[in-house]
């Protein structure tokens, strides 16, 4: 089932309420016989939902049904984009337009919502524009114009005033509407701002469909992350589940958790983290359809070293006699892949722990296969010799340019895959330690 589809499949599932219907004018209709598209906001994003003809009268309709409350906006010429709310509760939203571009020239007919978001969105715009020529004017002045400076300063605070005690009155004159819970949601993600991210938490209702369809989602998704005193890239993986988990009880909002975290860490890294969510939330799933196209093509490429997925069968360089992994791997009953650097000191902490694992389980049928990631042939006997590893390792000399590396998506050193005699990624052991955890529960 496509995105789009499951969406409208959400988007048309019974709620209890009847369906809401959205309609409007176009004043000259100058845009007759076009299409104007509605789009659905998810987070940050905007899917577009539905889209219907303008008439030779310049009026339009929309006949799908409207009974997901959240914001949504209207385009034409794709680009050309205004903010509704939509919400059950209210029958009908008639909106009229006077022109191009539909920010500057809407009008709410009909629509208490509307026309409270429209409210906002006026005063915020003249406090914005006297705030800007405010900063542009002392921007000319010199430090001596003291009093203009002041009468600048003052004129700026009524102007924010202004602002706070208009969003104060709308908000008292409609607590239960949509637009004051949307309101109320954004302050609480401001103020648990620095608050450690389990504060996020319970500030925010990350399984609220609601919720999901406006920006704030995002904002507090990016808050809770913010929030992690992170001292590894591990702790993200922790966040990452905690964030799954406050997403579940909505099938929704569990999927668009899901695509974004992984948009967020395929930008902004760890690398990781990442995986982790490949590896976990992704590969049991045996497909990324789900998951936004943009992103898909990366996503099938960790799909490819995940949890469950058959090794690549890399060629591996044993002082210029090339030899496949599967002819070492077929040999043991579990081998564990030790990416490494000769100059990593975290590698050289993980190596008496490996050491250990390989004297502990090496007469079961566990193998190591070290691959360093090295350029220098010298630093790599050398680190062989003095850490007294006694499994065997390889290097192409490459650095990270190794093609072992690009096969299984290594990002850091060290890392880690364990592998059962058939080539399957059973384990992707974070150190040593675990490895070892793995290892007792296989080898019982």
């Amino acid at each position: 089932m496509s995105r789009l589809l499951a969406l409208l499949v959400l988007l048309g599932s019974a709620t209890g309420l009847s369906a809401q219907r959205l309609q409007g004018t176009f004043d000259p209709p100058a845009l007759a016989g076009q299409r104007i598209v509605l789009l659905a906001t998810r987070g940050s994003h905007h899917v577009p939902l539905d889209s219907t003809a303008i008439g030779r009268d310049g009026t339009f309709a929309f006949h799908a049904p409207l009974n997901a409350a959240g914001f949504y906006q209207l385009a034409v010429h794709d680009s050309d984009r205004v903010d509704l709310i939509l919400d059950p509760r209210e029958p009908l939203v008639d909106v009229a337009f006077s022109g191009l571009p539909l920010q500057r020239n809407i009008r709410i007919v009909t629509s208490d919502e509307n026309k409270r978001l429209w409210e906002y969105k006026l005063v915020s715009r003249e406090s914005q524009a006297i705030e800007a020529a405010a900063a542009q004017e002392k921007h000319q002045l010199q430090p001596t114009d003291v009093q203009r400076l002041a009468e600048l300063d003052s004129t700026v605070a009524r102007a924010q005033r202004m602002r706070t005690g208009h969003f104060a009155r709308l908000l008292q004159g409609a607590p239960d509407s949509y637009f004051a819970r949307v309101v109320r949601a954004d302050l609480a993600v401001e103020a648990a701002q620095e608050q450690g991210p389990m504060a996020v938490a319970r500030a925010f209702d990350f399984s609220a469909p609601p919720l999901l369809r406006t920006s704030v989602y995002d904002k507090a998704v990016m808050t809770f992350l913010r929030n992690v005193n992170v001292v590894s890239p591990d702790q993200f993986m922790v966040a990452s589940d905690t964030l799954m988990a406050l997403a579940a009880p909505d099938p929704e909002c569990r999927a668009y958790m899901l695509d974004h975290l992984i948009e967020l860490f395929s930008t902004y890294g760890p690398d990781m983290a990442l995986q982790y969510l490949i590896d976990r939330y992704v590969a049991p799933a045996g497909s990324s359809a789900g998951i936004d196209p943009a992103l898909r093509s990366r996503v099938d490429a960790l799909l490819k070293v995940a949890v469950g997925a058959t090794a690549p069968d890399i060629i591996l360089n044993d002082g210029g006699r090339q030899q496949p992994l599967s002819s070492i791997v077929r040999q043991g009953r579990y081998t564990a892949l030790f990416f490494y650097s000769s100059t990593c000191d975290h590698c050289h902490a993980q190596m008496p722990g490996v050491k250990q694992d390989y004297a502990t389980f090496h007469a079961q049928g566990f193998e190591v296969v070290g691959i360093a990631l090295d350029a220098d042939s010298t630093e790599f006997s050398t680190s062989i010799r003095e850490n007294a590893i006694p499994w065997r390792c390889y290097s192409e000399f490459n650095g990270w340019g190794s093609t072992a590396a690009k096969a299984f998506q290594v990002k850091a050193t060290p890392t880690f895959f364990l592998l059962d005699d058939r080539m399957r990624i059973v384990a992707k052991p974070y150190d040593a330690e675990e490895l070892a955890v793995e290892l007792r529960a296989r080898f019982k």
